[in-house]
């Protein structure tokens, strides 16, 4: 099976400029690039689908080059935005730009030019002047053919900046020169930058008749509601750790429906698309034991930051789900309790019901005394039957945490304060 094939099945790629001929192309050694936008410090699970794809592509025997946009960035990508970016300052753009290679250098191989390598466009734009800029890229634009693209068109009923606008141009000199100076003759982006791939592609024909040089998309991926891949209640689930807490990934992926299970493994999971489907079909049997979301979730977390990682994700989630805290490291018993009510007390010992209300478990003394003679509350994993219980400081998990629960899914922590 070739690399199209593999991806097209794995439900990837969209659109192509010329599938057959991409497909000819990629039998030999290509050197393919795409761009990635420095907006943030860290790139974020849209991005790590492209990555996914540029991995691929890599061990498939052809060369990646990896942009970070470190001029583009300057100006901002209109593509899939419905107003105009707030631009960000120069040294904010330069560590954003450090920070997004650094993470790339995780899961592309840069060891070897052959194999990979990792640009900044800054590097080029930055000694081109404004006259230069018209005449070598700007004349070869027409406006009519700009206002065609529904990248542009898209903008048009609430304003678009002459910035923005000229953006496509900016990409569709970044494939200019990446094909005169590393030989790139593939452009790949998300399914919403096919407007600046294919103005990439004309500019480059336009500039050499002769170029052998093609575009392709990946699709831009959505859950089974419709809701854009990798976007939660808090926002972007970003790579980086400080950002976006692991565990907070890893329950991502435990929540995921049983349809998506199946869509995302074929994306994520390197293996043969037979081998995916086997565990899909098991997975389907007891689909209330949610092993596909396991599984899921530990590939994503072990891809993304480390197998070590994962295992620890597992451990919070197997802490949650039997009530066991007690094996918690202090940073895991924190992550873990990120997302939990809490409530904080200055005290040195306080009464379960006291902890009851004060962790918005129970409204009052009243109904936290039916919930603890219903035999229906546990402190980290202990089920408490005394009215009269106390919660003291040097009982508290890592001295000042207690886990509280009420009924089968209530939890909240209790911390004294440090």
């Amino acid at each position: 099976m070739d690399i199209i094939e593999d991806l097209t099945r794995r439900g990837l790629l969209d659109s192509f400029s010329n599938k057959e001929e991409i497909s000819e192309m990629l039998k030999t050694k290509q050197t393919i690039y795409c761009g990635f936008d420095p907006s943030a410090p860290s790139l974020q699970l849209g991005n790590f689908v492209m990555i996914t794809i540029l991995s691929r592509l890599q061990k498939a025997g052809h060369r990646i080059i990896a942009l970070v946009g470190g001029g583009t960035g300057m100006i901002g990508d209109p593509s899939g935005k419905k107003a105009e970016r707030t631009f960000q300052s120069a040294d904010t753009i330069l560590h954003n730009v450090e920070c997004i290679k650094a993470q790339l250098s995780k899961y592309i191989d840069f060891s070897d030019p052959e194999k990979g390598i990792l640009l900044n466009n800054a590097d080029w734009w930055g000694k081109i002047s404004v006259i230069e800029f018209l005449r070598d890229f700007g004349k070869s634009f027409s406006i009519n053919y700009m206002l065609d693209k529904e990248i542009i068109r898209s903008r048009l009923e609430v304003g678009i900046s002459y910035s923005e606008f000229s953006y496509m141009i900016l990409q569709s000199g970044d494939f200019y020169y990446l094909n005169q100076n590393y030989g790139a003759t593939m452009q790949i982006g998300g399914g919403d930058q096919w407007g600046n791939l294919t103005s990439s592609l004309d500019f480059v024909r336009k500039k050499n008749p002769d170029a052998k040089v093609e575009v392709f998309s990946a699709k831009l991926i959505t859950d089974s509601e419709g809701k854009k891949f990798g976007k939660s209640e808090k926002g972007a689930l970003y790579l980086n750790a400080s950002m976006c807490s692991p565990y907070y990934i890893y329950q991502y992926f435990m929540n995921v429906s049983d349809i998506d299970v199946a869509r995302y493994m074929k994306i994520f999971d390197d293996r043969d698309i037979s081998e995916i489907e086997k565990d899909v079909a098991i997975h389907n049997q007891h689909p209330e034991l949610r092993l596909g979301q396991k599984q899921l979730a530990h590939l994503i977390v072990s891809k993304v930051h480390s197998e070590e990682v994962a295992l620890s994700c597992e451990k919070m989630t197997e802490a949650l789900f039997t009530g066991n805290f007690t094996s918690l490291s202090e940073k895991e018993a924190e992550e873990i309790s990120a997302d939990l009510p809490q409530g904080e007390v200055e005290v040195e010992e306080i009464n379960i019901l006291d902890a009851l209300i004060a962790t918005f478990l129970a409204k009052s003394k009243r109904e936290a005394r039916e919930f603890v003679s219903a035999g229906s509350v546990r402190v980290n994993g202990e089920k408490v039957d005394s009215l009269d219980a106390n919660l003291s400081r040097k009982d508290a998990l890592h001295g000042y945490m207690f886990f509280l629960k009420r009924g089968k899914k209530n939890y909240a922590l209790l911390k004294f304060k440090k």
